[in-house]
C-alpha cells in the first residue's frame, strides 16, 4: 500500500475497534450515544455522562547500535524467521526513554545511551502507535531473555539476518542506518 493509503486503512482499523469496544458504558453499562457535536469524535452514556475517547496506547522501537553493528533480535511471537528491532510497550508512568530503556534491558541485558527519537508509524493492532529511537549500546553483555526473545545479535550492514518488510517502522529505521542516515 501506498503510505497515504496505509494511514488511511489503520485510521479506519483503529476506529472501527473503538467503536466495537465503546457500545456500552464501562462505568454503568448503558448504550453509548455519538457526542452532540458532529466535530467531537467520541461516545457519551446518556445515564452517566462518561465519554468515550479513541485511546492510542504507545509503544517504543528502538535501534540500539555497537560500533558499526546493529542489535537484531528473533522474537519467539514472530510468525516468520525475520530478525528486527528492540520493542515494547510504554508502562504507565513511564517516558519514551524511560521504557527504550526498560525495553533494551529486559529483552537484551545491555544499557543504552544517547536515546534519539527517529520516527513514529501508527501501528492499529488494534489501537497503537510506535515511536522509533535510536540508541548506543552503553554496557552489559548481549543475553537473550529466553521467552519472549530466542535469539539476539550484534550485525554488520553487510551481513543481516531476513528482517522485516518494507513499510514496517522496523525495516524504514534499519535501511536508514544501512544508509548511514541515522
Amino acid at each position: 500500500m501506498a503510505p497515504a493509503e496505509l494511514a488511511a486503512a489503520a485510521r479506519e482499523r483503529e476506529l472501527s475497534e473503538w467503536r466495537a469496544a465503546n457500545r456500552f458504558c464501562g462505568r454503568c453499562g448503558t448504550a453509548m450515544r455519538p457526542h452532540a457535536s458532529p466535530g467531537e469524535r467520541a461516545f457519551v452514556c446518556p445515564a452517566c455522562g462518561y465519554a468515550a475517547y479513541p485511546k492510542i496506547v504507545p509503544a517504543v522501537i528502538v535501534l540500539v547500535t555497537k560500533g558499526d553493528r546493529v542489535l537484531l533480535q528473533r522474537n519467539s511471537h514472530y510468525r516468520t524467521a525475520n530478525w528486527s528491532l528492540v520493542a515494547g510497550f510504554v508502562d504507565p508512568g513511564e517516558n519514551f526513554e524511560e521504557a527504550v530503556r526498560r525495553e533494551v534491558r529486559e529483552e537484551a541485558a545491555i544499557e543504552v545511551k544517547d536515546i534519539r527519537y527517529v520516527a513514529s508509524q501508527t501501528w492499529p493492532f488494534p489501537s497503537n502507535i510506535m515511536v522509533g529511537f535510536r540508541a548506543e549500546h552503553a554496557g552489559g553483555e548481549l543475553t537473550p531473555d529466553g521467552e519472549e526473545v530466542l535469539e539476539s545479535g550484534w550485525f554488520g550492514r553487510d551481513d543481516l539476518p531476513p528482517i522485516p518488510g518494507k513499510g514496517s517502522i522496523a525495516r524504514q529505521m534499519i535501511d536508514a542506518w544501512r544508509r548511514r542516515e541515522i
